[in-house]
């Protein structure tokens, strides 16, 4: 018979409650140090990697500058990718960490205000979990242990969950949103509470609205986190309901907890929604979406890893920095042995163990706690399972795959955003710890019922647990990376003329690839001198944000030399002859030239290349006005301009001046005009200018033609003079080409670099409103998919094209007579076949035989490839004009030829092309996807 644990007087809460916070205090001082001795200085992140660090800092001053400073949204910057400028909305902020962070950053400095936050959070964590499992072993189980023992299983998993070493290698890439992670244990200890049915309803109540709180909270740090809080819930509900299906009252306990349910959903949403409504308005722009599946095999968690120590182990890890290198390098040849990545979830062996114990002694009571960890242990695994970097296996000879859950994820809209497996470890490393304070609890109980060694071998055993699992999970000495911005950011802002910076390395980065090696790092300074740069660091972005600078010559050969690749000779001439052009157009005022870091890769070996060809192209002054730290600084020698100016946007090198909304043409001859289409709502050009008189009056002109159509609308166009929303003068535009004129105050202008937006009424797709046919020749049957062919000597392609334009190759690609038979309904191909004329007559017999018992009405493609007509005879060519071919075996000797038409149709009914060059034959409505609004020829800016 088990003997009650005998209670041993009373607590003392708030002591209690103090002495635990103050343990994990001193643990997050010791565990991340030296980042103690550093707070105003440095921040955790390893410099040779992305310098994620520096944009969540960055995102600290950005939400000030913006919101406070200037009373704007912070969810746009025109402050990086310049002069784009680029959307925040599914951007990696960190809200929480930005708003908790503000009042010590106004008090003090950027990287104290970041570091104490981020402290903050680990110390929470921790403390949040041991409230969870305090809680919920304290009650559930009466008289199983003592408060001793529950208290101290409850340390150790807190402290398993707030220093382990996923969270640590976390904070040394720099992604401080997946060490935000502080309001999940209280979250989930509230949504228990909630749908405890043991609790009074106020009690239910009160923890239902706090969840709210803490799930805003988490959403507001990393919408991920969120979505996984989402997956935890219904984790939660399900084996609830599964335990509970046939207990009494059922009904009423499932009104209650949905009840409360509405409150912790209704709390979070109204928190939450000022961030939450635009990133959902924004998952709606399919250009945000992600692209394929996003690197998640790279990011995923290899299987050996949950058993290995991470690289940040002082005893079992290893070269940061060199593994780190071969990272890059596995990236570019998947063939090389080793984890993918670095490696993020490690379980700790002692800490698995324990996680076990309590799973097998508590299985009943920790379902949903043994199911979240068995499913975000899985969900980190990735797409495809991987084993020491393998994801193909021999089974018996065969190469195969295994796919993992996560795969699932992928197909499912919003959570599909989640690319990165490994960061399911924040779910994952939770259910672990509460497992394993269940089962340290346990180990503790048996010593107390068998009064072993009294209450100092039960604190003797908690220690050793704890100690383990410190020292399983070390990551020691903690990487920082150096945040003092050099001096000439304060010289550069002590500048009142406005202007751009550029700075090298530079770069442009998205979470799916870079253009030039990016480094956050001086995006961080742009909080010493607020102003525009090229280059930047954002999550996600438009293809035409990176499209823009990579079209651009001069960015083009200067990424080639940062990345110590040759470039072309007539490349370089170009960017050369480029320079002073675009200096003028980005109004850029200094050039700053920042030193390598040592080890980090391509700048580390290609810096003194790219300084030379910047300070040999860009319109330098003669001398640095600054040379210290390893830096040069430059100032730029400016045209003197003038208020005028004059593009014709058809002709060769105006995209630069084109932002978004044209069509990506360098040149365009539209309605025989050189012109370029506008292809949105809204067109914006870059203007340069110089002299500005604020008290004159500028006219704006332009040379424009809208895209009309039978039935179309009648087109108008209004000007939008850099964002200012009182201008408002739409005009009307009549059809064919014409000149419309603004007359603008001078003070909507500014010196330097301006932003037209030509805003009109609608766009249209021809392919929509002039969508022509698909009928074949005059057979009078339609094809229900486009369809393109081309006969030449090197091949007999046919191209088929669904409604959204995806091609597919439909030909059998054999030398010869090719013929691809389509149903007539779907467009689908029945079956592809080629007969190799070329050879012999044979093949001509096979070819009669098989149109002839192709079934009437069939749509058939025949493409020949090559000298087809060599063994052609007369019985396959009647063949072919049993398919409304208009052919001869004379008239095709040694002529290529394309034919589309139907089986049964009468000779000369096909869409066909007999050439001896090479035949084509296109069966296809509009192909112009575009939304157009209009033509433009040229924009003029003049002084009146």
């Amino acid at each position: 018979m088990r003997r009650p644990i005998p209670r041993r007087g009373r607590d003392n809460p708030l002591r209690l409650h103090v002495g635990v916070l103050g343990l994990y205090l001193l643990l997050t001082v010791a565990l991340t140090w030296p980042l103690a001795a550093h707070l105003f200085t440095h921040l955790p992140g390893v410099p040779q990697w992305a310098f994620d660090e520096s944009t969540f800092v960055w995102n600290i001053w950005y939400f000030k500058h913006a919101l406070i400073d200037n009373l704007a949204t912070p969810l746009h910057s025109a402050l990086i990718y310049y002069p784009l400028g680029i959307d925040l909305v599914l951007y990696t902020y960190n809200f929480y960490h930005v708003l908790a962070a503000l009042p010590l950053a106004l008090a003090v400095n950027l990287p104290f205000a970041s570091n104490v936050t981020l402290l903050t959070a680990t110390l929470l964590s921790g403390y949040g979990t041991f409230l969870l499992v305090r809680d919920q072993a304290g009650r559930s189980q009466p008289g199983f242990a003592s408060p001793q023992a529950i208290t101290l299983a409850a340390f150790v998993a807190g402290l398993l969950y707030a220093f382990a070493s996923n969270r640590a290698v976390y904070a040394a890439l720099g992604h401080y949103d997946m060490v935000t992670t502080q309001w999940i244990p209280f979250y989930t200890l509230m949504l228990l509470r909630s749908l405890d049915g043991k609790l009074s309803t106020p009690t239910r109540r009160r923890a239902a609205l706090l969840a709210g709180f803490f799930f805003a909270f988490t959403g507001l740090a990393e919408m991920i986190s969120a979505l996984f809080l989402g997956i935890f819930t219904l984790i939660v509900l399900l084996t609830a309901l599964v335990q509970n299906r046939r207990s009494a009252g059922r009904r009423a306990k499932l009104t209650a907890a949905a009840t409360n349910l509405a409150i912790t959903g209704s709390v979070a949403f109204l928190l939450w929604s000022p961030a939450l409504l635009p990133i959902l308005q924004a998952f709606r722009t399919a250009d945000f979406g992600l692209k394929g599946w996003g690197d998640a095999l790279k990011l995923s968690t290899d299987l050996l890893g949950w058993f290995t120590p991470t690289v940040f182990h002082p005893l079992w890890g290893g070269d940061v920095v060199r593994e780190l290198q071969l990272v890059q390098q596995r990236a570019l040849n998947p063939d090389l042995p080793g984890f993918r990545d670095l490696n993020t979830v490690f379980l700790g062996w002692v800490s698995l163990a324990l996680a076990v114990v309590g799973a097998l002694v508590w299985r009943r009571k920790l379902a949903a706690w043994i199911w979240i960890s068995v499913l975000f242990g899985l969900f980190t695994l990735g797409p495809l399972l991987q084993i020491n970097g393998r994801t193909q296996f021999d089974m018996d000879g065969i190469a195969t795959t295994v796919p993992m859950p996560f795969a699932l994820l992928h197909f499912l809209p919003i959570i599909q955003a989640n690319r990165a497996p490994n960061r399911n470890s924040v779910l994952l490393m939770l259910g672990i710890a509460v497992l394993a304070g269940y089962g340290l609890l346990w180990l503790l109980s048996k010593l107390e019922q068998q009064q072993v060694g009294g209450k100092w071998a039960v604190s003797g055993v908690a220690l050793a647990a704890a100690a383990l699992i410190l020292f399983e999970h070390l990551a020691l000495p903690f990487p920082l990376s150096d945040a003092r911005i050099p001096a000439v950011y304060a010289q550069i802002a002590a500048d009142p003329e406005p202007g751009s910076v550029l700075q090298l390395p530079l770069g442009w980065r998205n979470s799916f690839g870079v253009f030039g090696p990016e480094e956050t790092l001086l995006q961080y300074y742009q909080s010493a001198h607020g102003r525009p740069m090229l280059g930047g660091n954002i999550s996600r972005a438009p293809d035409f944000k990176m499209d823009y600078f990579a079209r651009i010559p001069y960015f083009q050969a200067l990424t080639e030399i940062e990345f110590g690749r040759p470039v072309a000779p007539d490349l370089l001439a170009a960017a050369a002859a480029q320079a002073d052009e675009l200096a003028y157009l980005y109004d850029t005022e200094y050039v700053v030239l920042t030193p390598p870091i040592p080890d980090r890769l391509p700048y580390a070996t290609t810096w003194q290349a790219a300084w030379d060809f910047v300070k040999s192209t860009w319109p330098l002054e003669a001398q640095p006005f600054w040379a210290q730290e390893g830096i040069e600084a430059y100032r730029v020698r400016q045209a003197p301009g003038s208020d005028s100016f004059r593009i014709d946007l058809g002709e060769a090198g105006t995209f630069p001046y084109r932002g978004e909304g044209w069509d990506a043409a360098e040149r365009d001859t539209p309605y025989d005009t050189n012109a370029i289409w506008a292809t949105a709502p809204t067109s914006r050009l870059f203007v340069p200018l110089r002299q500005v008189e604020p008290s004159a009056t500028y006219t704006v002109r332009l040379r424009v033609r809208p895209f009309d159509y039978p039935g179309s609308l009648a087109q108008t166009v209004n000007l939008l003079v850099n964002e200012a929303q009182e201008w408002d003068q739409r005009q009307p535009l009549s059809l064919g080409w014409q000149e419309i004129s603004w007359q603008i105050p001078g003070s909507l202008l500014v010196n330097g670099l301006n932003r037209l937006d030509l805003q009109w009424g609608y766009t249209a797709a021809p392919r929509t409103v002039t969508p022509g046919s698909r009928q074949i020749g005059t057979t009078g049957v339609e094809l229900p998919i486009d369809a393109d062919l081309k006969a030449f000597a090197d091949g007999g392609f046919m191209a088929l094209f669904d409604e959204d334009g995806e091609q597919r190759d439909a030909s059998a690609g054999r030398r010869g007579v090719n013929v691809t038979v389509l149903d007539v309904g779907s467009g689908a191909v029945r079956e592809a076949v080629g007969f190799d004329t070329t050879a012999n007559a044979g093949e001509s017999a096979k070819l009669a035989a098989y149109l002839a018992q192709t079934a009437p009405g069939s749509p058939v493609l025949v493409a020949s490839y090559a000298d087809a007509w060599t063994h052609l005879t007369e019985e396959a060519v009647a063949a072919l004009r049993g398919v409304g071919a208009d052919v001869t075996l004379d008239g095709l000797q040694g002529q290529y030829f394309a034919v589309v038409g139907v089986a049964g149709a009468p000779s000369g009914s096909a869409a066909q092309s007999v050439d001896a060059a090479d035949a084509f034959v296109r069966v296809s409505l509009n192909r112009d996807r575009r939304e157009l609004a209009a033509a433009v020829d040229w924009v003029e800016v003049m002084r009146q």
